[in-house]
């Protein structure tokens, strides 16, 4: 069975200890800043979503204990639907999630770590959800 395309990582989960003075960190030793469409988002513990100054990486800051919650893969419209029939033609577990302006699928992998497939191609994948 060959597997659908990806387009790379979309963002990686990070759980911190403080976000406001992760926020200023990432800021000041790696150049990341909020990305101002996502940041309604942040409801007090995250995620807060940054982004490096090439647009290249993302990564969405949750403040709390424990390990952080795994990859987040990037994928265009027509590839998230091919993902979310491949996992369900697999049978693995997947969670859909309308995040209003992005469409994630969440799964776990064989070791129980969580991962996501998440796609900005809102209105293509609302538009062929239900076909």
């Amino acid at each position: 069975m060959t597997c659908p395309l990806l387009v790379g990582v979309d963002h990686c989960h990070l759980n911190v200890a403080n976000l406001a003075e992760s926020l200023i960190w990432y800021e000041s030793v790696l150049g990341f800043t909020v990305i101002p469409e996502l940041a309604f988002w942040n409801e007090g513990t995250g995620p807060l979503t940054l982004e490096d100054r090439g647009a290249t990486v993302r990564l969405a800051l949750f403040e709390g204990e424990g390990t952080s919650k795994g990859i987040a893969f990037g994928a265009t419209g027509e590839q998230f639907l091919a993902w979310l029939k491949h996992l369900k033609d697999l049978n693995i577990k997947t969670v859909l999630a309308d995040h209003k302006v992005t469409f994630s699928v969440y799964f776990k992998d064989n070791s129980g770590n969580s991962h996501e497939i998440t796609s900005h191609d809102y209105q293509y994948i609302a538009g062929h959800l239900n076909n």
